[in-house]
């Protein structure tokens, strides 16, 4: 039995590519002193990521996963947690979370 594909929304892309050049002017433009500015870039990432990735994957969870794991990345760099093995933590947590939420059926 032939599965149906889901279309591409064209809207996603355009807002996603629009959320880029946003993030990109936003990070030439706003520095990074205040947490309001963190907040504004972290909010404008992870809806950039959200958008473009429904886009190409076609999976929310999938999407939702990479997106939590990347924005993670950052945070812990941003608290200066820059030794190798938090990255190998992190790809475990994704790992399992990635087994958690799979689905049975």
């Amino acid at each position: 039995m032939e599965r149906l594909r889901k279309t591409r929304n064209p809207l996603l892309l355009f807002i996603g590519v629009t959320g880029l050049i946003t993030l990109t002017a936003f990070i030439n433009i706003v520095p990074p002193d205040s947490i309001t500015a963190m907040l504004i870039f972290a909010f404008l990432f992870i809806a950039t990521l959200v958008l473009l990735g429904l886009y190409t994957i076609r999976s929310l969870r999938h999407v939702l996963i990479l997106t939590f794991g990347i924005t993670l990345y950052l945070i812990l760099r941003f608290f200066g947690l820059r030794h190798p093995l938090y990255a190998v933590l992190l790809t475990a947590s994704i790992a399992a979370l990635e087994f958690l939420l799979r689905d049975t059926s």
